[in-house]
């Protein structure tokens, strides 16, 4: 039975994509919420429901569960007539709006002091409400952190992963300025650390990225040099996230995380911190840990 919905929103990179050509794929995984295409160039594409929202690879699609549950690995996608067909699955695209994934970079930096003032805080609040196994067991250690919590809420049962995350981390600090040999290392030792579709130290590596574009004196050229370093070293759909994060692209919650970074209050940041740690199993919370380590050291170092 054919399934047609209309398409919500559309990132505008993926829009572009659509728009410069044919366009064919297929499908690469299935999740409850998610579809996601490969591209015969390997870009990744993904059909999303309403509740995971808006990212950088993202068509939000008015659909449900149910509907997704019919597509497989190895089906094929195409473009004909503004509706994007995946099977027996057909998403109308002529009414979407077009989602901007590059939060305003220049406007962020110029409250790069208040954004690092309430790291702090942040911090606190991530570890609160860490989810068990994430990489946010690593910040806990850095100063300025009233006390650190106790290591079963934060699950640290994968003491190697930590263990050579840490290491990874602080390499990748060392080259934070001038020393593009540390700063390819940590990222060479931090691609694919860790297990899934997108390894824990790939996620870490994004989110020093979103913080790089905030802080670091030439983002393009830092985050240039992680992700040619880390693409062949992971899977396709984190290649995906890598290269979207270091053209300063992320989702939603980040955004909603940055702007009250920038000017918001207690409370909205209690809530911006729960949305990026609602992605994914530790997903959200491994990237939140980058962003985290990065802005905390480099704020220190500089203090």
């Amino acid at each position: 039975m054919r399934v047609q919905v209309d398409a919500r929103s559309i990132s505008r990179p993926v829009w572009e994509q659509l728009e410069a050509g044919s366009f064919t794929a297929q499908v690469l995984a299935v999740f409850e919420h998610a579809c996601n295409l490969i591209t015969p160039d390997d870009d990744v594409i993904a059909l999303v429901l309403p509740q995971v929202g808006d990212g950088p690879l993202n068509i939000v699609v008015a659909a449900k569960p149910s509907d997704l549950a019919a597509l497989e690995p190895g089906i094929p996608a195409w473009l004909q007539e503004r509706r994007l067909t995946v099977g027996a699955f057909e998403v109308a695209l002529e009414t979407a709006a077009v989602w901007e994934p590059c939060p305003d970079w220049d406007r962020l930096r110029t409250r790069q002091g208040a954004c690092a003032d309430r790291l702090s805080p942040g911090r606190a609040l991530s570890l609160q409400h860490a989810p068990e196994g994430s990489l946010l067991s690593l910040v806990s250690g850095l100063p300025g952190a009233d006390s650190d919590p106790e290591p079963a809420k934060l699950g640290l049962a994968r003491e190697a992963v930590f263990a050579a995350a840490r290491e990874a981390a602080e390499t990748l600090l060392a080259g934070w300025r001038e020393d593009a040999a540390l700063l390819q290392a940590g990222a060479g030792q931090l691609a694919g650390l860790g297990g899934g579709l997108t390894p824990a130290g790939d996620d870490f590596l994004s989110g020093v990225m979103l913080w790089a574009w905030l802080a670091h004196a030439d983002p393009d050229e830092f985050c240039r040099l992680v992700v040619e370093t880390a693409v062949t070293r992971t899977t396709t759909l984190s290649t995906a996230f890598l290269r979207a994060a270091a053209r300063g692209e992320c989702s939603a919650a980040w955004h909603s995380l940055l702007a009250v970074l920038a000017d918001g209050t207690d409370e909205e940041l209690a809530t911006a911190v729960q949305g990026v740690l609602a992605h994914g199993a530790t997903s959200g919370a491994d990237a939140l840990a980058g962003f985290l380590w990065a802005g905390l050291s480099a704020h220190t170092k500089a203090t």
